[in-house]
């Protein structure tokens, strides 16, 4: 019987769930080694906490069921970073700041991306939350690059960009509902001419920002001669220093590049935001970046603000599974039936697996059929 699953959703087969399994705990150890925590928040919350704050811009990517004891709206998670967020700002809104927290679970959404249909994800990604600063930024962009780097992934891009440089830039400008749409379909197309022709005080800056895309040093070099306002200039000046801080310390596999002017799939971030591209792959293997977290913490280092800086990145596993060698099956041993358990932990040790003999056919012919290389019996390993 033919069984077909919903669009976008798909089985993980043998070998590559195992692989996906170690490469998910492979990330999580890492991510420990340097200081985060994991937390495992629920697959299915109520909708209204998944919508509160930036949440809200993910509205049109969730499914929702209605809860038949609580007669309240669910919500299934299509994102794991806004649990995060509210994680810190409720039961861990008193523990000492910077708050360093990793995750890995499943997430889905109604609906997949243009270069990926996946609806069902698996996400694996850190948070630093409670601090504001080039340097944070940076702490985060080097662990995803030494991440990739441990785990196997050969060559890969992080493409640093400013979501917010473009409504800096245009901050003073009046423009008509009309001007502002064309301003966006000008920059979602890099369209130069289309952005020359649009009244705007510091056209020739952002003209001169979508041009300049590619090596991170000589976009820097590039930004540091633009007229820009006081704002944009600020959040430039800030990627220059993410910038330093990471030179010198990233991996030989990585490329480091900036598109200052790309915003898509941005959807709640505020300050710097980062993509993570690898060879043969159409779209992206990870994203991240800065964002608010709403809400004000309590006790002791309570602030007046009414939010709280955060920043940190998501790993898409099985986008990573498909960039790694599927993995060598170990040579699989028959065992007699009665085999012990200490006998069988022998063959472990030795690197075999152990498969114990079942049904009436004898164990030659059954290990053929297992693809089995060899059988053990009264104490002997024997190959067939």
């Amino acid at each position: 019987m033919k069984t077909l699953l919903p669009s976008g959703c798909y089985d993980v087969l043998p070998p590559r769930a195992r692989q996906e399994s170690q490469l998910s705990s492979a990330l999580l150890d890492f991510f420990a080694a340097y200081g985060y925590a994991q937390v495992a928040p629920p697959l299915l919350e109520y909708s209204d906490s998944l919508l509160s704050g930036r949440g809200v811009r993910l509205s049109s990517q969730m499914f929702r069921v209605m809860d038949p004891t609580a007669h309240r709206v669910m919500a299934i998670r299509p994102d794991i970073t806004l649990q995060i967020a509210r994680i810190a700002s409720g039961q861990m809104k008193d523990a000492p700041r910077p708050l360093r927290l990793c995750y890995n679970g499943l997430i889905l959404r109604l609906s997949g991306e243009q270069l990926k249909n996946d609806r069902q994800l698996r996400q694996a990604g850190i948070e630093l939350i409670g601090v504001d600063s080039p340097a944070a930024d940076a702490e985060v962009i080097l662990i995803a690059a030494w991440a990739l780097a441990r785990v196997g992934v050969a060559k890969f891009t992080i493409d640093i960009n400013l979501p917010s440089i473009v409504a800096a830039l245009v901050a003073g400008d009046t423009l008509t509902a009309e001007q502002a749409q064309a301003l966006q379909t000008a920059l979602t197309h890099k369209d130069t001419a289309a952005l020359a022709a649009l009244p705007l005080a510091y056209k020739k800056s952002l003209v001169a920002l979508v041009e300049n895309a590619g090596d991170a040093r000589k976009v820097m070099q590039v930004i540091d001669g633009l007229d820009l306002p006081v704002g944009a200039r600020a959040l430039c000046d800030h990627l220059r220093e993410v910038v330093r801080h990471i030179e010198g310390q990233q991996e030989d596999a990585c490329t480091l590049t900036i598109d200052a002017t790309e915003s898509q799939g941005y959807a709640y971030h505020s300050g710097i935001g980062f993509t993570i591209f690898a060879p043969g792959v159409a779209h992206e293997v990870g994203r991240g970046g800065r964002y608010r977290i709403d809400g004000p913490r309590s006790g002791s280092e309570a602030i007046a603000h009414t939010h709280e800086e955060a920043t940190g990145f998501t790993l898409y596993v099985e986008t990573l599974r498909s960039l790694l060698p599927s993995p060598a099956k170990p040579p699989q041993v028959l065992v007699a039936a009665g085999t012990s358990k200490s006998d069988c932990e022998k063959l472990h040790a030795q690197g075999y697996l152990t498969l114990y003999a079942q049904g009436g056919d004898d164990l030659k012919t059954q290990a053929k059929i297992l693809g089995c290389t060899q059988i053990f019996e009264k104490g002997k390993l024997v190959s067939i």
